[in-house]
């Protein structure tokens, strides 16, 4: 080898070294340690290190989250929270309420303990906790909150500290046993324990990883397949999604908690279930299609857009009726099944207290029943795709809307408003106006006589209730209208079974 040669290698080894150390190590805005408090199996001793000047103020005024979805006063978790400065001598630090401290001086270095009891079933996705030998680290409420200058996500690098035989399972960057990169500490998720049962499906360009916790009436491999197929089929409909790898965790409520029960939250690209099982195999089936078409569709909507913001009513409401959608379309459920929620959803709009519109129900969600905003945001987003149908003679349809906006405000982009964008978005539809106008930004009674008419189906209303239906007899119109909807899905895959 020449001297050009091996000085050429030298040099290539030293730029290598230098890529791993901005990714590893001087890219990173703090370090932390995570170990498990061998005498408190619920408890885990964290200390940390701040490395980077891009997070302000954060050293003379520490928080930690207080509150999450169905979980109050997480404040309370925290204990023996003590602050050093650069030279290791001890900060003075004041508590101000749970959760929130004020130091006298600068502080670089932390320590506190975390207990980490299970919360209220209804909060398990949302929150970090421990129980029997399994966990959920969630970073984002179990880490300091830091606020970054530019506004950029904070990175950390993490050591955990956990019993020789116990798990660590997450999607991010893996640097040695029990060390990741965190490239965005308010997203990332950690599962840890013994017993999960993992496995990844790569789907074209995606790897989609799946862990399992608990003893289900289905098989792991039928949860797997059931996962690939949804993510496929969204993938199909809208196309790639940001993240080289997503993460999917189903895990078993206790078992005092009773069937039918379930709550989940994808954040990032991580997808958490919280489930119990249901009393058959198929019925825990449907269930598990239903979770997963629902979640999944989040690592697109909204987990794909710069946008900002509570606009629940698109993001949301949306949601639920595309993923109804998708289960006529891969023939999980028929089209009365289709109308009957519907019927379901305009119920719980007619008993809204507070006639608000969706916009301000959106916004005011701590004062306002989450469910009705759904269901309404549902029963808009049926409307608006059957009047694109019906307009653009079955050659546009809802999907068209999906695309536009993540087209328009992918995640690379600049950040917006995203009642702004969803709205702007819409109002660029004539046909769409008439709805926006009346049952978005105004809390108007959906009138189903009007908006129903030329679609093939109609409206039977009794003391508030709804019946829908499709008409006995259709012209052209309505049946390619219908068609489109998915009315005839089942017959197609009688066909296709032959």
């Amino acid at each position: 080898m020449s001297t050009t040669e091996k000085k050429f290698l030298r040099l290539f080894a030293l730029c290598l070294q230098i890529v791993f150390l901005a990714v590893t190590g001087s890219a990173q805005d703090f370090e932390a340690n995570i170990k498990l408090a061998p005498d408190a199996p619920t408890t885990v001793q964290i200390k940390g290190k701040i490395l980077s000047q891009k997070i302000s103020d954060s050293n003379k005024s520490w928080s930690f989250v207080r509150s999450a979805p169905n979980a109050e006063n997480l404040g309370e978790r925290i204990a023996n929270f003590n602050l050093l400065n650069a030279q290791a001598q001890a900060v003075t630090v004041k508590k101000l309420v749970p959760g929130e401290y004020l130091a006298d001086g600068q502080a670089a270095n932390w320590s506190y303990q975390a207990n980490l009891q299970p919360p209220n079933p209804s909060a398990m996705a949302h929150v970090s906790w421990i129980e029997d030998e399994q966990g959920i680290l969630m970073t984002g409420d179990l880490l300091p909150q830091f606020a970054a200058t530019s506004n950029e996500p904070i990175s950390a690098k993490i050591t955990f500290e956990l019993p020789a035989d116990w798990k660590i399972i997450s999607r991010e960057k893996k640097l040695s046993n029990g060390k990741f990169f965190v490239s965005d500490v308010e997203k990332a998720i950690f599962l840890i324990g013994k017993q999960w049962r993992e496995k990844e499906i790569s789907v074209d360009k995606n790897a989609l990883n799946f862990a399992i916790f608990g003893e289900w009436k289905f098989s792991d491999d039928e949860a797997f397949q059931m996962a690939d197929e949804i993510f496929a089929e969204y993938k199909k409909l809208l196309g790639d999604v940001p993240f080289e790898n997503a993460r999917i965790n189903l895990i078993h409520f206790p078992k005092e908690i009773n069937f039918d029960r379930w709550e989940a939250e994808t954040r990032g690209a991580n997808v958490t279930i919280l489930s119990s099982d249901m009393p058959f195999k198929t019925l825990s089936l449907q269930r598990l299609h239903e979770q997963l078409r629902h979640e999944i569709f989040h690592l697109w909507l909204p987990n794909s857009l710069a946008l900002s913001g509570n606009y629940a009513w698109f993001y949301e409401g949306f949601t639920v009726y595309q993923s109804l959608r998708t289960a006529l379309e891969m023939n999980q459920i028929r089209f009365e099944d289709f109308l009957a929620t519907l019927e379901q959803a305009h119920f719980i709009d007619s008993r809204r207290l507070r006639k608000l519109s969706l916009v301000e129900a959106s916004k005011n969600r701590l004062n306002t029943t989450s469910s009705t905003v759904y269901a309404r945001g549902m029963l808009v987003a049926f409307l608006c795709d059957a009047t694109l149908l019906k307009n653009s003679r079955g050659k546009r349809s809802i999907t068209d809307l999906f695309r536009q906006i993540l087209k328009l405000h992918r995640v690379s982009n600049k950040t917006v408003d995203g009642n702004t964008a969803v709205l702007n978005l819409l109002d660029s539809y004539p046909e769409l106006r008439p709805i926006i106008k009346k049952y978005v930004l105004a809390a108007e009674k959906i009138n189903w006589q009007t908006e129903l008419e030329s679609t093939g189906i109609e409206a039977q209303e009794s003391n508030s209730a709804v019946r829908l239906q499709v008409k006995i007899k259709l012209n052209n119109q309505q049946k390619n209208l219908l068609e489109k909807l998915g009315y005839n899905n089942w017959r197609k895959s009688l066909g296709k079974s032959k």
